[in-house]
């Protein structure tokens, strides 16, 4: 004998949905497992449920944000321009678009002519290239600037 379903009330899925409760959140409060509301998600009644609720909690959350741009919230204002008009950072532009409304990728090749290498004549005498001993540089330190001196 199968085991009996578990009582789970529509109106408090939406409810908990409304505040963008996560699966194992609204099976810990109906005391059954995560596995359990995905599988009652295949069912009509409670996936409707489910997405009213998620929509009821996305509109709350889009009516407070509207709430914080009207007296003049800056920042609100630029990411609700961001989210919703689709605006962007000025540098963040591209300079020409294709047909989808992307920024073409490509490379271009342009072919360079360079001289040839200079060989480096040998050092005099047996005519065997000599190594060169190069002195460590050392460099003296810099006056420290007044902190009131502008340059």
């Amino acid at each position: 004998m199968p085991r009996p379903k578990a009582k789970i009330d529509l109106a408090e899925v939406e409810k908990l949905c409304s505040m963008q409760s996560t699966d194992e959140e609204i099976a810990a409060w109906f005391g059954v497992t995560a596995r359990t509301i995905a599988r009652r998600r295949r069912e009509r009644a409670f996936r409707e449920a489910m997405e009213r609720g998620r929509a009821k909690g996305r509109i709350s959350v889009r009516r407070m944000q509207m709430k914080l741009l009207e007296p003049g919230n800056a920042t609100m204002g630029v990411w609700l321009g961001k989210q919703v008009l689709g605006q962007t950072e000025p540098g963040n532009q591209p300079k020409w678009q294709n047909e989808n409304g992307r920024s073409p990728m490509f490379s271009i090749t342009v072919p360079v002519s360079l001289p040839a290498p200079k060989k480096i004549p040998p050092a005099p005498g047996n005519g065997k290239p000599t190594r060169m001993r190069v002195k460590s540089l050392q460099f003296n330190r810099l006056p420290l600037l007044p902190s009131g001196d502008p340059s």
